[in-house]
């Protein structure tokens, strides 16, 4: 169970759709609740595992083939998601989680979790207010005018972080951060981790 506080832009038909997601790579949402403080209860499936940013965290690189695969997973998911008219706007590392049970890792079996962020496409296709995680955020998001495209550029953060084992702009504070992604282009020629790996 996870309980969402709600705000002025969650809107209950969101968790309705998502009840109706059903694919492999996605935590099932079963059903849900909300109480007089208007405090949302979500009932999901129970998956024992870790986050991806913990894998990380103990693997700092992964292999080209396992990346991948993850990355297939994650891109199969999502593109189902839009498909049904939501865009998660949270995607990081942090809100994928790999199953355990067995010796040998699955990254097939990866679900992506946490939707209490996600909302419907709109019908002029644009989206005004901004959210997510600094790291994450596509520079659309931070110009308030984006649509589900905001997902792939999450993904595509995610990719370079399994790669080089870290994110593509970094800085002291989530401000600079965001600068750094309105503003830089990643310098594929002259960044370090990148030479080091095409040894």
């Amino acid at each position: 169970m996870k309980l969402i506080k709600k705000s002025k832009e969650f809107n209950l038909d969101e968790i309705e759709n998502l009840m109706l997601l059903n694919h492999p790579n996605i935590l099932k949402l079963f059903e849900y609740y909300y109480d007089e403080e208007e405090n949302i209860y979500i009932i999901t499936e129970y998956i024992r595992g870790e986050e991806l940013f913990n894998k990380i965290q103990e693997v700092y690189r992964f292999s080209e083939e396992d990346s991948a695969i993850i990355i297939k997973s994650v891109l199969q998911a999502i593109t189902y998601c839009h498909s049904r008219g939501i865009i998660h706007r949270d995607l990081k590392p942090e809100n994928i989680l790999i199953p355990s049970g067995s010796n040998k890792v699955d990254y097939t079996l990866l679900k992506i979790i946490d939707f209490g962020a996600s909302v419907l496409k709109k019908d002029d296709g644009k989206i005004s207010y901004r959210f997510g995680t600094p790291y994450y955020i596509a520079p659309e998001v931070l110009q308030e005018s984006y649509n589900e495209k905001c997902d792939v550029w999450s993904i595509g953060v995610i990719l370079y972080l399994l790669l080089i084992g870290q994110a593509p702009f970094d800085g002291e504070d989530d401000d600079i951060i965001c600068q750094k992604i309105i503003s830089e282009e990643i310098d594929y020629e002259n960044n370090k981790k990148i030479k080091e790996l095409s040894k």
